[in-house]
């Protein structure tokens, strides 16, 4: 059965949540229209409301993947570049930044997103204007303030117009009265130019896919999560995302989603088995619907450890290549080393 339309907005008339699974994506994640126990103080949501935009594109040569974090009281950037036929990595980092108003990722996750910080030796920015069918992001990072001296340069394009719909979920977070939205959309056409170190990679012909998330969520938070972009044998996008110990407090919110041949499909619960101690160990993760059966093998990690007293983060994202089946609607395809990451995540913030 299709998932229903995404709402107007994330509140009702009375300012209750409508949580639920949807296709489609909202005008706006803007959280400050819930009401009662759903919207918590002006101090509290200093320290509970999370925002982030996280984006992926890859193509059979490499992948490149980004995200921009506002934690309220301070920021995160991170991004990673991999050479997925040579398996080396090209570009790794991670920087704490400041908070609002320096770090900027507004309510909107569709047309109208701006998200952006900028730090000495580092610039990202994405945004998609009204009007426009397309994701615009550029990455600079280097040595200067501003980057005098580019030793990566991202520019890169995501296609909307004639891509399946995204997925949107607005779930209760789990101990509390915490509402987190959240928008997905993989298999998007990507377009652009990733040069590092004076080497030029072309993404034309790539396929990406975005996160946009904002909640009130928990002091604690943790979740194992796949996402996948790439193409068919026979060049058709396909994308998935999926999750485990997140966005699940409620049968009817679920964040599993697969994207084939123009349609958005939601899927059934995630089950992970990984190596805790060792995530470039190989993962498995299949879907108790028995749609998705699905092996990964790292190349590498972007890691995240930090124990600052009141705020600590146990992070790990290995970017690899995804290989399984797909089996839908009495058909089966095989997914062979398409690029994607997994990732495993115990934060206290």
């Amino acid at each position: 059965m299709p998932l229903p339309p995404a709402p107007p907005s994330v509140e009702d008339s009375l300012g209750a949540p409508r949580f639920g699974t949807y296709q489609g994506s909202l005008a706006s994640a803007r959280l400050g229209g819930l009401r009662g126990t759903w919207q918590p103080s002006r101090l509290a949501r200093l320290a509970v409301h999370k925002r982030w935009l996280y984006g992926f594109v890859a193509t059979r040569e490499g992948a490149v993947l980004f995200a921009v974090v506002d934690l309220g009281y301070s920021s995160n950037v991170f991004t990673m570049a991999v050479e997925l036929a040579g398996q080396r990595v090209l570009v790794d980092v991670g920087r704490l930044g400041p908070p609002r108003p320096l770090v900027k990722v507004n309510e909107y996750v569709g047309a109208g997103l701006e998200v952006g910080l900028r730090l000495p030796g580092a610039s990202v920015h994405a945004r998609r204007p009204f009007g426009d069918e397309r994701y615009h992001v550029d990455i600079r990072l280097g040595l200067g303030a501003p980057v005098l001296r580019p030793s990566m340069v991202l520019r890169a394009e995501l296609l909307a117009a004639g891509a399946a719909p995204p997925l949107t979920v607005i779930a209760p977070v789990e101990g509390g009265d915490g509402v987190n939205v959240t928008q997905k959309w993989a298999a998007l056409q990507a377009f652009g130019e990733l040069e590092v170190a004076g080497h030029r990679y072309r993404l034309d012909g790539g396929v990406g896919g975005l996160d946009s998330t904002h909640g009130y969520l928990a002091r604690r938070t943790a979740w194992r999560w796949a996402f996948v972009c790439g193409r068919l044998d026979d060049g058709t996008p396909v994308g998935i995302n999926l999750v485990e110990g997140f966005n699940e407090t409620r049968d009817d919110v679920n964040e599993n989603a697969l994207w084939l041949g123009g349609r958005l499909y939601g899927l059934g619960r995630a089950r992970f088995t990984w190596n805790h101690d060792d995530v470039l160990d190989r993962w498995h993760v299949r879907t108790t619907d028995g749609v998705l059966d699905l092996t990964f093998k790292p190349i590498a990690a972007h890691r995240e450890l930090r124990d600052l007293v009141v705020v600590r983060s146990r992070f790990s994202q290995p970017v690899g290549t995804w290989s399984g089946t797909i089996t839908l609607e009495g058909q089966r395809w095989t997914l062979d080393a398409q690029p994607g990451v997994a990732e495993d995540q115990d934060v206290l913030w």
